[in-house]
């Protein structure tokens, strides 16, 4: 009797020590609700991580163009890659050029609208001469925009069709040179996109790659660059390529005076 009795007494301690031991439902909301606020805040934490990390790829990519840059240039009596949007060739600008079509690395064959035949065109044409072999060295990892890789990769691979990059080509100097040693080696030739504020690579500022090789981030100082371009969003009637060209001005140093 009295093992069983001892036996009864140790059941219910073990079951009053589980009891007292499972967790409750208010226990398990307020663990969630703390796991909840952790997370709050380290995602911007990681967020600002992992864009720094895309923006040091982004940079590292500028810097393959720019070398590749240069070896065309070495090879092509010192001039910068052609492009049918330099002088309206293609009939999209007005009368000065399209700026704002430069992040077109291969244009479209349009026979009907008396265009060029589609080719390689400004950066493009470092891949075309195998300069660039890599294809997604055109594309910046923090492109959140309509242009990404994976619209194009199909294309870049068939090598047809219109092929839209992530970086902007100026085609020239500041004073419109085109012979690379002429440019002032601060000045941008390359930049992130500039096409729309939808299509920024970027939040606050621009990877850019300047005509002496070195690659630099320019600020975005009180978001002028990105208002500028929000404002002109959606608007038919607004010069796009003028405002481009407007802002390659904001991304030079203008300090820095052209070579003799």
């Amino acid at each position: 009797m009295k093992t069983v009795w001892g036996q009864q007494r140790l059941g219910d301690a073990a079951r009053r020590s589980a009891v007292a031991r499972a967790f409750t439902l208010i226990d398990v909301l307020v663990s969630i609700a703390v796991i909840g606020v952790l997370i709050a805040i380290l995602l911007p934490s990681i967020s600002r991580v992992r864009e720094s990390a895309q923006r040091v790829v982004c940079g590292s990519n500028l810097r393959q163009i720019g070398l590749a840059v240069h070896m065309y240039a070495e090879s092509s009596h010192d001039f910068l890659p052609d492009s049918v949007f330099l002088d309206d060739r293609f009939g999209r600008g007005d009368g000065e050029g399209s700026s704002a079509s430069m992040d077109i690395v291969r244009t479209q064959a349009d026979p009907s609208a008396g265009r060029v035949t589609g080719d390689w065109d400004g950066l493009g044409l470092l891949f075309k001469y195998d300069y660039l072999a890599a294809s997604k060295v055109f594309y910046c990892p923090s492109h959140k925009g309509n242009h990404g890789f994976e619209r194009y990769e199909e294309s870049w691979t068939e090598r047809e069709g219109e092929i839209v990059a992530n970086y902007q080509f100026r085609g020239t100097g500041p004073d419109g040179r085109r012979r690379l040693m002429r440019i002032q080696s601060s000045a941008a030739i390359v930049s992130d996109m500039l096409r729309s504020f939808e299509d920024l690579n970027h939040d606050r500022g621009f990877n850019v790659l300047q005509a002496g090789l070195s690659v630099a981030w320019v600020e975005d100082t009180g978001d002028e660059i990105s208002s500028i371009l929000q404002r002109q969003s959606g608007d038919t009637g607004v010069d796009q390529n003028g405002i481009v060209r407007d802002l390659w001005v904001r991304l030079d140093r203008p300090d820095d005076q052209p070579k003799d």
